[in-house]
């Protein structure tokens, strides 16, 4: 029998954090120091780290160092926090894993090699993935479905082997444990100091000899009831919850009388308890040799905690904080390649150190949003201000550093810059793929004179900006190279250019709709209006206001097509048990129309048609609710302009809303689906998703998370949704697909008032979704491609203006990185690690007192590839993929090595071994050892599908 223990592990303001995490760590610290026979297990580093760099002594870090180096104090998961799994990025829980092993390699030389997931709402399907290319032997999960988790529980089904990918399959499978009903917090066993009880949980009575019998009875019929739901003789009992271990010897001291006395009842009753750690756990797991039975490809998606309470509220929950969390990834995945872009060549005066902290800074931010009560918006007012800071100010840090590097690279003294009025816009893809697309310039001026840095006119029209009154869109079409950057100079039209009637960007025309009441009953559509590029005839219905229909050339078929915005009201009673709150969506009903009428604009230009409509409450309210912005481009022919061409960027205007409501975007078709719905897992892979019928709460629980792609299909065509941010998305009947983009919710609930976790939301959101239809080869072609595209835009930079900036006359571009269309570059960085490469080195200069080198190599670049696409998805682009990284990186410099690391680089990957487990087939599987090609040190890799696989890459001195 075994007994392990978890720490804290809730989200606080980092005033009361401080004095959380001083309490708990020193008191840990010192009671593990004292007796040889306690165990810990730390989860977070962000607290950790907190309490390492600002509060802990000398002697408390040597101590630490001792209790890792003897395994009593153990580090699992390892990432700078327990990531949510529903509405993360898979790039951003592979950054946040990235920056928290980084430290605990760099400090103490460990690789975390088990999980500890348990409070994250659902379990994603990329997650053991993930964990086993980061080298993990065993994974730990809990919240997944009630009623599943019984019946895993009757058929002793809480332990598997998880293979999470149906393309890697046993390749990247890890054994999974699920926690059994009583969870990870033993209630009646909180032995706290009681300083703490009016802040967190009061604790329960002393073990003393009046009531210890109680207490072992109690310990003894919780740990026998775990034991029947598994299938072997040890039992992980976690000992530990929010709010414990402020006083450690306290709670050690309490648990020593109590298994002191259990023991002694060993021969008795057949039970011995032990203080262990997950190691500790899964290690006694794994000897026994079981065989065990294998899970595929499917998640735990949503997560119920009861009949009431389906968890499906968070997909939406505080929209503007994941929409600034997604923004503020994707600038940091430019600067980070840009940044290195810059110091692999030869560069000014730019100061390294300087540029570095400005990208760790907004790590830090990006990566402690995606905590399971950060990104989810389950979390206080307050704290949504403290993440939104710590996001912006890294953006401004990132942002500056990159106008740093322009003017570093800038043109330099030559021709004649923009005049007075004028602007100067560079534009950077980030992207390792040559992207076709549309920017938008903001101007306050309306007529134009636009041009590139060799003073060549640029294709592009201006418009009423849809924003601000007083000012222009610039929308300017642009074919950018992988990694480069264009410059744009835009000046205001002079009258000498009007006299000469020179010719700037303008629109071509504009139609006005009025106002259109919505009508309760459908009829014919008997005046239509539409807008075509070249793949695309979208076609409008003057009568309503709304769009109608949408003929796509490829395969000549037009599909009805509406959107309308609904609404889910929560309106409920007061002392109602099932309420929506921040986490949960409990709807009164179905959801009704949110509009009484629309007004239409479409502005037609030579290189965009926009769509303009306006939602209102009421026929009479000055104020739209809600609006959409629709384009559709007219790019290049050919591959160039291919993605371009076949998506309508759609961008929706949401809020404020009334109280107590849930905003939905309902698109309706007339596709054949069966309710049948498709959503992604964190943007990596696809999950099918057929309605189901429930006893009580069937709308919520038919919700899932979108992160980045949703579909539905039928025979023919696929209608495709691809998003900038996390939404949740359900499919409520045949045809449907419904998005929630904004929640405003205050109910009476006691926990929820006390705790200020209301979530009376009145902002205004701002949401992106790109729509694709099209056959099903042309759009799972497209797609994964598109969706990576959406990602990451090029980011525009508006650099501060002299009178005396000038462009250069001899301007030349950058040499390009171009994968293959099926490999995306998932990062490029310098991570600023000081750590040897070597791993005995490093534990010997750790062991000397010193962490590695005493600088930066900035010569040592973090490289990770992705294979977006599943095994036989599209008969090219599932192909495995051969690329030679001294061919590709040659526009950054010259290759000196190429190096296979695991996911988060603290492994090479040649001494990574992970453990092997029996499964019911008769067969031994073993993670990495099982994959397709070996890894090797050599420029020339084979990618196959859903693979990703991480490099360090040393570049030449120049």
């Amino acid at each position: 029998w075994s007994l392990g223990l978890n720490p804290p592990g809730f989200l606080m303001e980092l005033e009361s954090m401080q004095g959380y995490v001083t309490d708990v760590y020193a008191s840990v610290v010192e009671d593990l120091t004292r007796n040889e026979q306690h165990r810990f297990i730390i989860v977070d580093q962000e607290f950790f780290r907190l309490w390492w760099d600002g509060v802990a002594s000398a002697k408390q870090k040597l101590q630490v160092h001792e209790l890792v180096a003897q395994r009593r104090l153990e580090f699992v998961l390892g990432g700078q926090v327990m990531h949510d799994e529903a509405v993360t990025h898979v790039d951003d829980q592979i950054l946040q894993l990235t920056e928290g092993h980084g430290f605990l390699y760099e400090t103490f030389g460990i690789r975390p090699q088990f999980s500890w997931q348990v409070d994250s709402f659902g379990a994603s399907a990329t997650t053991p993935t993930l964990f086993a290319l980061a080298g993990f032997n065993g994974h730990v999960i809990s919240r997944i479905d009630y009623d599943l988790k019984v019946a895993m529980q009757q058929k002793q089904g809480l332990q598997f082997v998880w293979r999470g990918s149906r393309s890697l399959l046993a390749q990247q499978e890890i054994f999974t444990h699920v926690l059994d009903g009583n969870g990870y917090c033993p209630e009646g066993f909180v032995f706290q100091d009681q300083r703490m009880d009016e802040m967190f949980t009061p604790s329960d009575t002393t073990v003393s000899k009046d009531n210890i019998q109680m207490y072992t009875e109690k310990l003894l019929n919780n740990a026998w009831e775990r034991f029947i739901y598994f299938q072997t003789d040890h039992v992980l009992w976690p000992w530990g919850c929010d709010s414990q271990f402020f006083n450690a010897s306290v709670q050690f001291a309490n648990m020593d009388h109590l298994m002191k006395h259990i023991n002694s009842l060993t021969p008795n009753t057949g039970v011995f308890l032990e203080y262990a750690t997950l190691s500790d756990y899964f290690q006694a797991i794994h000897s026994k040799h079981k065989s065990w039975k294998v899970r595929n490809q499917h998640d735990f998606l949503p997560y119920s905690s009861d009949v009431l309470h389906s968890w499906t509220g968070f997909y939406a929950s505080r929209s503007g904080l994941k929409g600034l969390a997604r923004r503020a990834s994707a600038l940091l995945y430019a600067g980070e390649s840009m940044f290195t872009r810059f110091m692999l060549a030869p560069h000014g005066l730019l100061d390294p150190a300087w540029a570095l902290q400005q990208l760790q800074r907004l790590r830090w931010a990006v990566s402690e949003v995606q905590d399971h009560y950060a990104i989810t918006g389950t979390h206080t007012p307050n704290v949504t201000d403290m993440y939104e800071e710590h996001l912006s100010t890294g953006m401004q840090g990132v942002r500056k550093l990159m106008a740093s590097i322009i003017q570093d690279r800038s043109p330099a003294p030559g021709t004649k810059g923009p005049e007075r009025g004028g602007h100067l816009a560079m534009v950077y893809n980030p992207l390792a793929w040559t992207v076709t697309t549309i920017i938008t310039l903001t101007v306050d001026f309306p007529e134009v004179n636009l041009t590139d840095e060799t003073g060549s006119p640029v294709p592009a029209q201006v418009q009423n900006s849809k924003e601000m009154p007083s000012a222009y869109d610039l929308l300017v079409l642009t074919t950018i190279p992988g990694l480069s950057y264009r410059y744009y100079i835009i000046r205001p039209m002079r009258r000498a250019q009007k006299d000469t009637q020179e010719t700037g960007p303008s629109v071509d025309s504009t139609h006005q709709f009025d106002r259109r009441p919505r009508k309760n009953h459908r009829q014919v559509a008997r005046h239509l209006v539409h807008v075509e590029n070249d793949c695309y005839t979208v076609f409008l219905d003057k009568d309503t206001n709304l769009m109608h229909s949408i003929w796509e050339r490829q395969s000549n078929r037009t599909i009805r097509v509406t959107q309308e915005f609904m609404e889910y009201y929560n309106h409920h009673g007061w002392g109602q048990e099932s309420i929506s709150d921040n986490s949960v969506f409990t709807p009164n009903d179905t959801a009704k129309p949110a509009w009484a009428a629309v007004e239409m604009e479409i502005l037609e230009g030579q290189l965009v048609t926009e769509i303009r409509q306006d939602f209102y409450r009421t026929v009479n309210d000055r104020d739209p609710t809600y609006t959409i912005y629709s384009r559709l481009a007219r790019g290049p022919p050919g591959a160039d302009g291919e993605l371009l061409c076949h998506r309508l960027e759609q961008e929706y205007r949401v809020g404020p809303l009334e109280l107590n409501c849930e905003a939905i975007l309902r698109t309706s078709t007339n596709l054949n689906t069966g309710r049948v719905l498709y959503s992604d897992n964190n943007g990596y892979q696809m999950q099918r998703r057929a309605y189901k019928e429930y006893k009580a709460n069937t709308i919520a629980r038919n919700y899932y998370p979108m992160t980045q792609s949703a579909f539905i299909q039928d025979r023919q065509s696929r209608l495709v949704l691809l998003s900038e941010q996390a939404h949740g998305v359900s499919s409520q009947g045949s045809g449907q697909m419904e998005v929630m983009l904004h929640r405003r919710l205050w109910n009476n609930k006691q926990g929820n008032s006390s705790d200020d976790l209301t979530l009376n939301d009145t902002s205004v959101v701002h949401s992106v979704l790109w729509l694709l239809l099209g056959p099903q080869t042309l759009t799972r072609d497209l797609g994964p491609r598109s969706g990576v595209v959406l990602q990451h835009r090029p980011v525009v930079l508006i650099p501060d203006l002299s009178e005396t900036t000038q462009v250069h006359p001899d301007f030349q571009q950058q040499k390009a990185v171009t994968l293959p269309p099926s490999l995306h570059l998932q990062i490029l960085s310098i991570p600023g690690w000081t750590y040897n490469l070597n791993h005995t080195k490093h534990l010997q200069n750790l062991q000397k007192g010193h962490q590695g080198q005493v600088k930066v190599d900035f010569r040592r670049v973090l490289l990770r590839l992705h294979h977006l696409y599943e095994k036989g998805q599209h008969p090219v682009r599932s192909q495995p993929v051969t690329v030679n990284l001294q061919s590709v990186l040659r526009g950054l410099g010259s290759v000196v090595s190429v190096e296979e690391r695991s996911l988060t680089g603290t492994w090479d990957v040649s001494t990574l071994h992970r453990w092997s487990w029996k499964i019911r087939d008769g067969h031994q599987h073993g993670g990495s050892s099982d994959r397709p090609l070996p890894p090797h040190r050599g420029p020339n890799i084979t990618i196959h599908p859903k693979e990703i696989r991480t490099f360090f890459i040393h570049f030449e001195e120049q």
